[in-house]
């Protein structure tokens, strides 16, 4: 009997561990088993982008607007080559202008 101890068991241990594999497939296939359902997962939290309200909307429009002239006029006192410490001021007197 020179035959060892997990020698002897190991086509055993083999076969059990083929007959569980088969016994789950979830454990072996890539996919998972709900890859063709097209419902979104319930996680309880909320979606990433969501709209917001009408006031809040018409607020950003109007901040994107003053960004916009904002950026004109610096653009502006650039090209007129302001100095730098008198920006500030030429671009707050153009701002108030328009």
């Amino acid at each position: 009997m020179g035959m060892d101890l997990s020698m002897k068991y190991s086509p055993l241990f083999l076969a059990f561990g083929l007959l569980a594999m088969l016994a789950n497939p979830s454990i072996v296939s890539a996919q998972p088993s709900g890859a063709n359902d097209t419902t979104a997962p319930v996680t309880g939290m909320k979606p990433d982008r969501t709209t917001a309200p009408l006031g809040i909307r018409e607020a950003m429009k109007k901040e994107a607007e003053k960004r916009k002239q904002r950026a004109e006029c610096r653009a502006r006192a650039k090209s007129e080559k302001v100095p730098l410490v008198k920006r500030p001021a030429y671009v707050k007197n153009c701002m108030a202008q328009s």
